[in-house]
């Protein structure tokens, strides 16, 4: 039977699990490592490479606003992972 907890915030723990944040976990896998660390660098650089890209095409403003409007949302993403982390 579940704790009143975990029936409450089943859903977050689970977006925490997908995301590769491990909650009480006390030995982690192998294969939940692996995927923690493709999770971490996959997002690290789809962040990475959108900040430079707006840097490389900042003398094409269409562009350049395309991939702002999309790297405000991302960086709150990543913020709140790190704030979780």
């Amino acid at each position: 039977m579940e704790s009143l907890s975990e029936s409450r915030f089943g859903s977050v723990v689970l977006l925490f699990k997908i995301a590769g944040i491990p909650l009480k976990i006390k030995k982690m896998s192998t294969l939940y490592t692996i995927y923690m660390i493709t999770v971490i660098f996959c997002s690290s650089t789809t962040f990475v490479g959108m900040i430079a890209d707006v840097y490389v095409h900042r003398d094409n403003l269409r562009h350049a606003v395309k991939n702002i409007r999309l790297s405000i949302p991302t960086t709150n993403i990543v913020l709140v992972w790190c704030y979780c982390r």
